[in-house]
Order: C-alpha cells, then sequence, then structure tokens
C-alpha cells in the first residue's frame, strides 16, 4: 500500500472519528483478519458494540476489500431507532462475499461448526437476530428489514416416541430477496429468487420447490398470494417513484417508462 492510500485513510478516519467507534473498529478489523486485509479496515462499528466471542473464522471472499464495505450499526434507517448494542458471537465460520450493512442492535451468533454467508450488498434493519448453529447462506442483493429472525435451529430437543430428531438444519435466502418486517425464517427453509416475504410472516419449508421463484410470501404459515414479482433494487430510481406517487398519487406507472 502506497503513501497516498495510506493518507487517504487516515483522513477518512478522521472524518469518521466522531461517529465511528474507533476502538472497536480498531480491534475487530486487526483481531480477526490477516494483516493486509485490516489495513483497509473493511469492518465499520457505530454506537454501541459486544463482541462476546471472536474465536471463531472471519472471511471476506471478495476480489476488492475497500474502506467500510462491512458496517455495523449503520443509521441507514429512518423509521426506527435502537439503543441495543450491536451484539455478536462467533466459534464457527462468517464469510462476507461484498458490501454489507447491518443496522443498530443486530444479534450475530454461529455456533462451533456453524457457517454463516452473506452476499454482496447485503442489508438488514435494527434489532434483527441471525443464529446459526449449522448453516445459513444469504445471497447477493438481500434486503431485511427490522426485527427480523434467522434460525437454522430449534435449540432444544423433542422426545416423540423414543426417538430424538436432529434440530439443526439450514437457510437459504437466494438472490434479490426481501424480507418485511419482524418475519421469522426457520430451519430447512429455502427463500426463492425474487421472493417478497410480508411482514411478520413465519416461513418453514422449501419454497422453491412449492412456489418457484418470484412470489409473495405471507401468513403464519406463509404461503405464496402472489406471483411474477420483484423488489426494486435500484435506490436512485426508487427515490424517483417516491417522488413521481408524491405527485401522482394512485396513479400507476410502467416499469421501464
Amino acid at each position: 500500500m502506497n503513501i497516498k492510500r495510506v493518507l487517504i485513510i487516515l483522513y477518512n478516519l478522521l472524518k469518521l472519528s466522531f461517529k465511528l467507534n474507533l476502538l472497536k473498529t480498531f480491534y475487530f478489523n486487526f483481531k480477526v483478519l490477516p494483516i493486509k486485509q485490516a489495513i483497509k479496515i473493511p469492518f465499520h462499528f457505530y454506537g454501541k458494540v459486544s463482541l462476546v466471542n471472536l474465536k471463531g473464522e472471519f472471511v471476506i471472499k471478495s476480489n476488492k476489500i475497500s474502506f467500510g464495505m462491512i458496517v455495523f450499526g449503520g443509521n441507514h434507517e429512518v423509521v426506527i431507532t435502537s439503543n441495543v448494542p450491536t451484539r455478536i458471537y462467533n466459534t464457527g465460520r462468517i464469510e462476507f462475499e461484498g458490501k454489507a450493512v447491518f443496522a443498530r442492535g443486530n444479534n450475530i451468533m454461529v455456533w462451533n461448526n456453524g457457517h454463516l454467508v452473506f452476499g454482496d450488498n447485503f442489508s438488514i434493519g435494527s434489532e434483527s437476530k441471525v443464529i446459526c448453529f449449522r448453516e445459513i447462506v444469504f445471497k447477493k442483493n438481500v434486503l431485511i428489514s427490522w426485527e427480523s429472525q434467522f434460525l437454522d435451529t430449534d435449540f432444544h430437543f423433542i422426545i416423540s416416541n423414543e426417538i430424538i430428531k436432529d434440530n439443526c438444519g439450514s437457510l437459504l435466502i437466494e438472490d434479490n430477496s426481501w424480507i418485511g418486517s419482524r418475519v421469522t425464517v426457520l430451519k430447512n427453509t429455502v427463500i426463492p429468487v425474487n421472493s417478497i416475504v410480508a411482514s411478520n410472516a413465519v416461513c418453514s419449508g422449501n419454497y422453491k420447490v412449492k412456489i418457484g421463484d418470484g412470489s409473495i410470501l405471507a401468513g403464519v404459515p406463509a404461503t405464496a398470494i402472489k406471483s411474477n414479482v420483484s423488489y426494486l433494487i435500484n435506490k436512485k430510481k426508487e427515490m424517483e417513484f417516491f417522488d413521481y406517487f408524491n405527485i401522482n398519487r394512485g396513479k400507476d406507472i410502467k416499469w421501464g417508462n
């Protein structure tokens, strides 16, 4: 790394110093990453942070590792606020495949041999929980609202007719999925490409097999209520549509115009 790049990073850190939790940011980067990655300061922490256990692996699987590419405690939400600390417990393996933004008060837990993957352009709202005992994979462009939870385990075992079944499974959230607020996703669930999950839904099962891609899921348990849908990923276009409908209320517009 040349001197100019080092000076740019130091300058950016100075600008962020009044907001960034510098102690936890530097500690985390240099604790969990190889030195060649750590000096780029890819992880940024804001607000209260509880780093409960960092004995597991933290891996960035991206060709381009950049300053602040993964943010915890971000203030990108304007709907709700939280003073709950960000909590990280990892004795397994967590992989990041690109940029990721975690809002405030998230609880990320990976237990022993658990494997957790966050795809590129991942975003999750405040006070959400990701609890991984075996395997949870979020693919690219996954958008999650606040107070949702993803659990690949039942935590406890049930004895039925003197038989004890495996209480862990896996979760797969495929590309371009939008998960609403207070959604619960249980073990052995697959959310297909271009899915939208309505608020307060409880998802259980392989919806890729049940309904296929591009549907709205809602209810307890969640079922398909509409097909041939996808969410608008382009944030610039999203703001343009907010402005359009503020003037043209209730007047639909054909996508592509």
